[in-house]
């Protein structure tokens, strides 16, 4: 009777534990109530990975239409694995989405603030939008809270922020604040949110530290190093991380030009430093310059903050001015080539500016598109995902709907972007399509034997120059 017992009992409890476990990360978490203040990008990836660990996350935005949407499952950004998360956490209801901003703020325990910080004209971080969240919290304090901010702000600003929430804390509740800056690259969000080298915050009270280590200890179990550091090293490190990381691209990108003259190859070169562990070889692939939402942003609102503070950042300065001027330097090169851009058709392929993005803020492939445009160009762009993100305003551009529309009688064609379509192509076909044979493919993408095979002329970055 008691083997019966105990067997059954047995049974049972590795069928629990079966169940428990298919719920991935939810068994794993206390379950916390979440409120996320803006659904742009980070505020989005952020909201619907917490609620994939367990948590029941309600995400507000004063966009209606980007709220009605979000409810229906359809979301604004293209990013990697994220719309089949919206989708099954909207199902499994843990997650929401509203514009009822106050009302967010009163019934969740935990505040995360994510709007955005955009560049303003002198490019300083254009603080608005944060400092009018803060007043909104301050005001709808009826209970106690605790408060991340997530945007990337300035040095000092989690302070202010601190003090317009009292300043209109009418009700005197208490609350605590601190800093959790986010390290997500655009195109793998969702994984670097669920698998991330590691996660900081900043806080002045332990407590709040120890709190966000529980949020965020599903992910923490999966090797993740923690540190908490005070909230001037968090915004610290959230600038100096993006700084460094553009530096790299400009150092690589400085060191191509320079393998040309010689005649090294920098993609050998890159392979050789990057082995060293102190150098790493992420961020040493040269190309067209930096871009996006973050790094020419960050970097010139970073350079302001030391100027604010009476310092100058002379090796971020640099790499800005190298990045600056890299469209300038890949046109002129096929300039050359082509001896002219009068009356010249030209297929741009990719206008992201990086691959698995719909995101062209910033994109090195639009300025690229501007300078032959003003140079007498006529372009014919394609891109996967971002063609529909880009406004045409000139007669002189236009948004191809297929790579085989975009190649069409060309004279020259300029890569990008590093697409996987674009590496899969059949370019033997494609060279039926072209009229010339001149091929830059500026992100080194393209193997040189095969589209020597199809009989382009393929022309990299940091190669040697044969031509000339």
């Amino acid at each position: 009777m008691h083997i019966l017992f105990f067997s059954r009992f047995f049974f049972f409890f590795v069928f629990l534990t079966i169940i428990l476990s298919s719920k991935g990360f939810a068994s794993d978490a206390r379950c916390y109530k979440i409120g996320v203040i803006g659904t742009g990008y980070v505020g989005l990836v952020l909201g619907t990975c917490l609620a994939e660990i367990g948590h029941t996350v309600t995400c507000c935005d004063l966009d209606t239409r980007k709220i009605d949407s979000l409810n229906n499952g359809l979301i604004p950004i293209y990013e990697h694995g994220l719309e089949e998360l919206v989708i099954k956490n909207l199902h499994d209801n843990r997650l929401f989405f509203t514009t009822e901003v106050a009302e967010a703020i009163q019934s969740n325990d935990i505040i995360f603030i994510t709007v955005g910080t955009p560049e303003s004209l002198n490019g300083e971080a254009n603080l608005d939008f944060v400092f009018d969240t803060a007043r909104t919290i301050g005001k709808n304090l009826k209970n106690p809270k605790t408060i991340f901010v997530k945007s990337t702000v300035p040095m000092g600003t989690v302070q202010k922020i601190k003090e317009i929430i009292t300043n209109h804390n009418h009700f005197n509740t208490p609350f605590e604040i601190g800093y959790a800056p986010e390290f997500l690259r655009e195109g793998s969000s969702v994984n670097d949110f669920m698998n991330p080298d590691r996660v900081v915050v900043g806080a002045e009270n332990p407590d709040t530290a120890s709190l966000f280590k529980k949020i965020v200890a599903p992910i923490l179990k999966k090797g993740a190093k923690f540190l908490s550091t005070s909230i001037a090293s968090a915004e610290m490190i959230k600038y100096a991380a993006n700084s460094f990381l553009s530096v790299k691209i400009s150092f690589i990108n400085e060191i191509a030009d320079f393998c040309e003259l010689v005649g090294a190859d920098v993609d050998e070169v890159a392979m050789g430093i990057g082995l060293d562990k102190r150098i790493g070889a992420e961020f040493l692939k040269p190309g067209p310059g930096f871009g996006g939402s973050c790094f020419p942003k960050d970097t010139l609102a970073f350079l302001k903050a030391a100027e604010k503070n009476g310092t100058s950042l002379h090796v971020i300065q640099a790499a800005v001015d190298v990045n600056d001027f890299r469209p300038s330097k890949i046109v002129d090169r096929l300039e050359t080539m082509l001896g002219s851009f009068d009356r010249k058709k030209i297929a741009l392929l990719g206008l992201a500016f990086k691959e698995e993005t719909d995101d062209v803020r910033a994109s090195p492939a639009l300025k690229l598109m501007e300078i032959m445009v003003k140079k007498g160009a006529f372009i014919q762009a394609y891109d996967p995902i971002a063609g529909t993100q880009v406004q045409n305003d000139s007669p002189n551009f236009e948004v191809k709907a297929s790579l085989i529309e975009a190649l069409a009688g060309v004279d020259a064609v300029l890569l990008a972007t590093p697409w996987k379509e674009f590496l899969e192509f059949d370019w033997t076909k494609a060279r039926l399509l072209t009229k010339g044979d001149l091929f830059f493919d500026c992100r080194n993408l393209l193997d040189p034997v095969t589209m020597n095979e199809a009989t382009f002329e393929l022309i990299q970055i940091g190669k040697k120059i044969d031509r000339f």
